[in-house]
């Protein structure tokens, strides 16, 4: 007989549904590993990312830190952790508690503690929440500074047909979950809850890095699978420990490595494909979202290295004229960067009067090819632009 554990109440006023098969449930729920002893598990990886495996970028020691792209990584960096621990425990505070009302988790309250009638989560789990954020961001950042993870080619956005069928697809992930969140079927609540949740955040994800998911795959794929795998396999710990528990009836079945509880109950499998779901699909979101800051920092400063492309003014006959060189009148920002990664999404969409961000999209050779069909005396092909706050050397990505 599986373990009912707290639900629909709060932890601190439950007791069990049921007891385990022959056993007291108030003497073998309390064996065994407790949740904060889970949290030894997952601080390994962290402890090491922020002693001996500390990104060096954090530090202050990375190379070419000194210069305004160096140190706009840097500061990108440190923001990158506060925002994403900001946003994603947020949401995930959100569809957590969600999972905990409809009942797709249960925390045992012999070995949690609660926090009353505010939430049916555990002080634990709201701290896991932060822990494996962090411990997902940092693996992220040291990652990025690997010689192994270097782009094979250079960034070219994906083709639109390639977008628009990952934005469809991923929409009507979206709309299947939320469906099934709300539908009759039990067994795909969890799934369903995965989707609702993540699908629109994905959505957005997909689109910010449609430039980088080619040329820079092994960023994304090692920054998500060590920390995603690893919160996995402490899932599994956990439920052979009874520090939570998943009823089958939410689930779809497909689980694997089951065996016998601390307390005596046999799990058909620990290793449950909806829930491993949550774990990697949350991870991805976290890593991800970094991935796409520190590819589109490589690509901004290797394209600021390069001298600036003279622009083409239109004369006062219509004419096309040489004009003074484009550069930026001040280093680098967050901004900058923001509206770089923006309009590499949606091309032409962060224009911006006073600041030259993708003058150099189309490459040096291109640009040139580009300004030597406009032959002086005839008029310019940019001249329909001239009303436009779009700089006039501006490229944008086709």
């Amino acid at each position: 007989m599986a373990p009912q554990y707290a639900r629909r109440a709060p932890i601190a006023q439950c007791e069990f549904t049921e007891h385990f098969d022959l056993l007291s449930a108030s003497a073998a729920s309390a064996e065994g590993l407790r949740y904060w002893d889970l949290h030894i598990f997952l601080l390994v990886p962290t402890a090491w990312l922020l002693t001996v495996g500390a990104p060096q970028i954090l530090l202050g020691d990375a190379v070419g830190v000194t210069s305004s792209y160096g140190s706009l990584k840097q500061v990108a960096s440190r923001a990158f952790i506060l925002f994403i621990l900001a946003i994603s425990v947020a949401q995930a505070f959100i569809w957590d508690s969600v999972g905990a009302e409809i009942g797709i988790w249960e925390f045992n309250p012999a070995k949690c503690t609660g926090l009353g009638d505010a939430t049916l989560l555990p002080v634990e789990e709201v701290a896991w929440l932060f822990h494996h954020v962090m411990k997902a961001a940092l693996w992220q950042l040291k990652v990025a500074e690997l010689e192994w993870t270097v782009a094979d080619d250079a960034p070219s956005a994906l083709p639109v047909v390639a977008r628009d069928a990952g934005n469809w697809a991923l929409g009507a992930v979206a709309i299947a979950g939320v469906y099934a969140l709300v539908g009759e079927s039990d067994s795909l609540k969890c799934v369903g809850l995965v989707a609702a949740f993540f699908a629109p955040v994905f959505i957005i994800i997909f689109n910010l890095g449609r430039r980088y998911w080619r040329s820079h795959w092994k960023l994304f794929l090692w920054g998500w699978l060590p920390p995603g795998l690893w919160t996995v396999c402490i899932d599994c710990l956990g439920q052979q420990q009874d520090v939570w528990f998943f009823p089958e009836k939410f689930l779809t079945g497909i689980d694997a490595f089951g065996g016998a509880s601390a307390a005596g109950y046999v799990d058909p499998g620990w290793l449950k494909l909806d829930i491993a779901a949550v774990y990697l699909v949350s991870t991805l979101a976290v890593t991800a979202t970094g991935a796409i800051i520190f590819a589109a920092i490589e690509e901004y400063a290797a394209r600021g290295a390069q001298p600036p492309l003279p622009q083409v003014a239109v004369g006062a006959l219509g004419t096309a004229q040489a004009a003074t060189p484009a550069t930026p009148s001040t280093a680098p920002n967050l901004w900058d960067l923001g509206l770089f990664i923006f309009d590499g999404a949606f091309p032409g969409a962060a224009r911006w009067p006073t600041r030259v961000y993708l003058d150099q999209f189309l490459g040096r050779e291109a640009a040139a090819e580009e300004q030597k069909a406009l032959p002086a005396g005839s008029p310019s092909d940019s001249s329909s632009d001239s009303s436009s706050s779009r700089p006039a050397g501006r490229r944008e990505i086709i």
